[in-house]
């Protein structure tokens, strides 16, 4: 076998050491091409370089590694890492091959690697691979159709349906559900593992902070050279700028297009 180039996507020093002195001690003849940190130079590196597989944490400093490859559409084979098992099934949705969780042990690594070999000598892979992802995306679909949302306001537990719902916010560790009528509550998760549970019909996740409803949005307008303002409908009230993120852009318009 060739020598296998291998990117690195972490933003942590030390977790980056450690899998790229995991990956030294495999069997196998692996070459660490590039280790990279961000969203954006991710983007940038992996736009005018190629490598055979990419290891990828899904947490970084300006985002999730999902960013990078809703942008580039890459075939690259993935193997995820995470402190957290609430992305799995997304991650399926891009050419990942394996979801190691954090800590991982260097036995689980070199069965990802070996999935990654034996995949790769199947001369039917691409095609199989292919279908893998196209009936998983059909059964993630299928899965986004959630209606109700049980939210909490003080001692209250409410349903509140999801035509009254105007948009989620993220703030620190907390999630809440702004209504039409400017209500707020607390809804128990996390604004990414909402996403997944979302229509997309209705919803759009505009940055790492909004997800947005489409009947909730007013106008449209550029704010920069790579940035779309957002206005809500004049009965809602938001302190900041709502800001869809430069690698969202085209998919925002897609979705506002469909």
């Amino acid at each position: 076998m060739k020598v296998l180039d291998v990117v690195i996507i972490e933003d942590e020093d030390l977790a980056a050491s450690s899998l790229e002195n995991l990956l030294l001690k495999s069997p196998y003849s692996i070459s660490v091409k590039k280790r990279l940190e961000s969203v954006e130079d991710s983007i940038v590196w992996l736009q005018n370089n190629t490598c055979d597989l990419i290891l990828s944490d899904i947490h970084l400093g300006d985002g999730y590694s999902f960013e990078i490859f809703e942008k580039l559409k890459t075939s690259t084979p993935i193997i995820f890492t995470t402190a957290f098992d609430e992305y799995a099934i997304k991650s399926f949705q891009f050419f990942a091959i394996d979801y190691l969780l954090k800590p991982y042990s260097e036995e689980a690594l070199q069965k990802a690697i070996e999935k990654y070999v034996g995949l790769n000598e199947d001369k039917g892979y691409s095609d199989k691979l292919e279908q893998l992802l196209l009936q998983m995306s059909s059964k993630i679909n299928d899965q986004k159709e959630k209606e109700r949302f049980l939210v909490s306001k003080g001692n209250l537990s409410i349903s509140i349906k999801r035509e009254d719902v105007a948009y989620f916010m993220a703030q620190g560790k907390y999630l809440f559900l702004f209504t039409f009528d400017n209500e707020s509550y607390l809804y128990d998760g996390t604004i990414s593992s909402l996403e997944e549970e979302l229509s997309e019909k209705y919803f759009f996740k505009i940055n790492r902070k909004y997800i947005i409803q489409h009947s909730a949005i007013k106008n449209i307008s550029k704010y920069s050279n790579n940035r779309i303002k957002i206005d809500l409908q004049s009965d809602l009230n938001v302190e900041e700028i709502l800001l869809v993120s430069a690698q969202r852009i085209k998919d925002f318009k897609n979705w506002l297009d469909n």
